[in-house]
């Protein structure tokens, strides 16, 4: 059917564009390397049909902090005042003469309007294109791609421009530079693991063996909850992994207290043919994710629910999918928001491959939690700028409506893994992509994005639930992996972080230069929490399982009790947690043990006060309550 459309279009081209309208190309993209899970295959056909769509520039995305500081900053007199989502889209409109002079160059160039797709809010414009229409209209040359593991293709170039009259108009154009998609961020197999006794292991006795919710309570002061407000429920999100019901049940009659019924189950939000949760035993073989999210979660939070907002249909993920068909469904603005989903990057809806989703893509019309935890993450040095951009600002729009997201900030120290596990895979000078042989740092995403609470990983200190905590240091032992951390080449140092970074880089940082790591980077993690040895059962059998993974749905439970509170007063939800927790070191046990070694190095020690492995520390559940139940 494209083939037909673009053949019938073509018949009727226009003139060249005037020199008025396309000026001379000036570069916009350029990937600096090829990621290492990609290798070069072969110059694309010319008559293979792109779905094209170009990203428009928006309106006071420069204010976006500032207006987010307004509601977040404790000592702000707006403090709590969240914003409606017709406020945000307002907000962030892009100007007409953005969009009219996009469409003017493009139909100048040959591309009809009758071929162009504008979106509702006018945030970007779609159309088809062969790949010799598009090289002519970006001044590139188009590729396939193959997947090293996968052996899935994708169409993309090294770079591409656009005129220079029309490129401050234009935040980004897919499908061009992009190729890497997202994957679960545990490194944990328990298959590598020896199970442990499923009973004789609660208590306190045994926690240097195994974390329960016993434990749990021990060390950070978590209450048993006892609210569970309509509306707050927690999210957690999960693409790859599908949640095994037999084993929550076990886990629930074995590691609760007081026990949750064995008849509970997350309310199931299906996100562009999200599979529901009634796996097979062999297909439960690869749930263990999902297993250590919700097991740990409920244990915290309970009578509260959870929600289980499943993506994408298994089938049209490659890399397991990205974030974008998340936040259509929570936002249906995004799926317009400067480009929305983009082809090559996110799977797109109906999935035409066998077994697929058949109906379209979901925009908007699922319940938006006021927590949301995510132990997924992509690599910063794989994706193209502006994409990390785009979607940062989408964070921050879920922010400004008092949303708190939580992320796992990663299992592999300063460096970063691709396809089944690598875990030492670096930048090279360049930034770009590379294996082992790089000596750059290379930071993770989304947790580079200062919209996100990111949270490392610890470990009990001295195997005593009194002795303090360290950094997750198992170099080893089968579970080995550190706490992700590191400073973002993309995102600036946020004002709230600007202190506490600088006190450690001027006292604590070991001497890297500014070829090693930026200086002036987003640093993360913000906070962490244990993360080794953390009750699980999977597949009938008790687990010690660990990774960030484990600590970003501890901490994000911790927010919703707290947020319990805060509704039991008639407050509203925090949001954005960040600006608060720089501002208020008292709430966090210090975390000065231990490092995140990666890429021929020995990554950044932990010290007194923020460090780029444990962040501000551990949660003090009875200090944050203090401070945020103190606001209003």
């Amino acid at each position: 059917m494209h083939f037909a459309l673009i053949a019938a279009v073509l018949t009727g081209l226009t003139a060249a564009a005037p020199a008025s309208l396309a000026g001379t190309h000036v570069l916009h993209e350029k990937r600096n390397g090829l990621p290492v899970a990609w290798k070069h295959h072969s110059r694309a056909d010319r008559s293979i049909v792109l779905p094209v769509r170009i990203g428009l520039k928006q309106r006071n995305l420069e204010h976006g902090n500032s207006f987010l500081e307004d509601v977040s900053d404790p000592d702000s007199p707006n403090f709590g005042q969240h914003w409606s989502a017709e406020k945000v889209a307002n907000t962030f409109a892009p100007l007409k003469e953005t969009s009219d002079k996009t469409i003017e160059w493009l139909v100048a160039s040959g591309i009809g309007s009758d071929r162009l797709k504008h979106s509702v809010g006018r945030n970007w414009v779609e159309f088809t294109a062969t790949v010799d229409e598009a090289e002519h209209l970006f001044d590139t040359e188009y590729h396939l791609y193959q997947h090293k593991e996968s052996g899935g293709y994708r169409v993309a170039c090294d770079q591409y421009g656009l005129p220079a009259s029309v490129r401050k108009h234009v935040d980004f154009v897919m499908p061009t530079v992009q190729l890497d998609g997202l994957r679960p961020v545990s490194q944990t197999r328990p298959a590598a693991l020896a199970p442990i006794p499923i009973t004789g292991l609660t208590g306190l006795k045994n926690c240097s063996t195994l974390i329960t919710i016993e434990c749990l309570r021990a060390i950070y002061g978590i209450p048993v909850g006892q609210y569970n407000h309509s509306g707050n429920e927690l999210g957690i999100a999960e693409w790859a992994d599908y949640l095994y019901l037999p084993d929550l049940k076990t886990f629930f009659e074995n590691f609760t207290s007081p026990k949750i019924p064995s008849n509970v189950t997350p309310e199931f939000i299906s996100i562009d043919g999200g599979k529901p949760s009634n796996l097979t035993v062999a297909q439960a073989e690869e749930v263990v994710e999902s297993a250590l999210d919700f097991q740990t979660s409920y244990s915290i939070i309970w009578p509260q629910g959870i929600r289980l907002y499943q993506n994408g249909d298994s089938v049209n993920v490659d890399s397991v999918g990205t974030f974008n068909i998340f936040l259509d469904a929570l936002d249906g603005s995004y799926c317009t928001y400067e480009g929305g989903d983009q082809p090559y990057i996110d799977p797109a809806y109906p999935d035409p491959n066998e077994g697929g989703y058949t109906g379209p893509l979901q925009c908007g019309g699922a319940p938006v939690s006021n927590v949301f935890s995510v132990s997924y993450g992509q690599i910063e040095g794989a994706l193209p700028r502006f994409y990390q951009e785009r979607q940062c600002h989408e964070w921050m729009k879920l922010a400004l409506q008092g949303v708190s997201v939580i992320y796992a900030s990663g299992d592999s120290g300063v460096a970063n893994r691709y396809n089944s596990g690598y875990n030492n895979s670096c930048l090279d000078s360049e930034y770009s992509y590379v294996e082992t042989y790089g000596a750059r740092f290379s930071p993770s995403f989304p947790v580079n994005c200062p919209y996100i609470t990111a949270v490392g990983a610890t470990t009990l200190l001295n195997d005593s639930i009194f002795g303090g905590e360290q950094a997750v240091n198992d170099p080893d032992g089968l579970l080995s992996f550190y706490s992700g951390g590191g400073f973002s080449n993309i995102f600036e140092r946020p004002s709230w972080q600007e202190a506490a970074v600088s006190n450690y880089l001027d006292k604590y940082s070991p001497n890297y230069t500014e070829s090693v790591f930026n200086h002036s980077g987003r640093g993360f993690p913000d906070v962490s929490a244990l993360g080794l040895n953390l009750a699980t059962v999977w597949l009938g059998k008790t687990y010690g399982v660990g990774g960030t993974s484990a600590s970003a749905p501890i901490f994000a439970s911790i927010v919703t009790l707290l947020n319990e509170e805060r509704l039991q007063q008639g407050k509203g939800p925090i949001g954005f947690l960040n600006p608060t927790i720089y501002k208020h070191p008292e709430m966090f046990n210090d975390v000065t043990v231990g490092s995140n070694p990666g890429c021929g190095t020995q990554g950044f020690p932990a010290s007194p006060g923020w460090d780029p492995v444990t962040g501000m520390g551990t949660p003090k559940y009875e200090k944050m309550r203090e401070v945020f139940c103190s606001l209003p």
